[in-house]
């Protein structure tokens, strides 16, 4: 299966997270309507797709500039997709959700590079089956094994405004097996673009 289509986010960073001196905060929050395609069930317009990823992170090696170097922490990731209704062929979805915590690195250069790579801790994927089929049970997997990288570039607008293209891949492996039932292995690729505010 393959869901793709645009999306529409909201960027968010701290100067610091709490009382903790060097750590910062940041969440990002997209919701996108896609379009589902499959080989074996067909076609369906208007899938919500909502995703959410909060990481708080430290710089453990400083670099030559006040903010480069190399910052690590801990991330958590959640994704949403509904999709219930009928495909072209007459076949019935349901809902997926995931909760997934990741250990990210990012290394952030003088010259305004950023790349960024996180590996999987523990992630659990639910599938709503019975919204499918009421004899189909509903079923919670655990993924173990996944990775993320994304490049971007800061481009400065002005004192206060900068835009930041990107490109992010993500890959989770397949899950354990419940019931027989399993979550296969996935890829993502993300292309965007972030404008950013400081209020200050």
């Amino acid at each position: 299966m393959q869901l793709h289509g645009p999306e529409l986010g909201l960027h968010a960073k701290t100067r610091r997270l709490g009382n903790v001196p060097g750590v910062t905060g940041e969440a990002d929050v997209f919701i996108g309507q896609q379009h589902y395609t499959s080989n074996t069930t067909g076609s369906m317009g208007g899938v919500t797709n909502i995703e959410s990823r909060w990481r708080g992170l430290s710089r453990v090696l400083p670099g030559l500039g006040p903010t480069q170097g190399l910052y690590a922490g801990l991330g958590l990731h959640t994704l949403w997709n509904d999709l219930r209704g009928n495909s072209t062929t007459g076949g019935s979805g349901y809902e997926r959700q995931a909760v997934q915590l990741w250990l990210p690195l990012r290394w952030v250069s003088d010259d305004a590079w950023q790349f960024e790579s996180g590996l999987l801790l523990r992630g659990r994927h639910g599938s709503k089956l019975s919204q499918s089929d009421p004899n189909k049970p509903d079923i919670t997997n655990t993924q173990r094994h996944g990775v993320y990288a994304q490049a971007s570039w800061d481009y400065s607008l002005d004192s206060r405004q900068m835009i930041t293209p990107y490109v992010r891949y993500t890959y989770l492996a397949d899950s354990d097996v419940v019931k027989t039932w399993y979550e296969p292995n996935s890829q993502r690729w993300q292309l965007g673009l972030t404008w950013h505010w400081d209020n200050r």
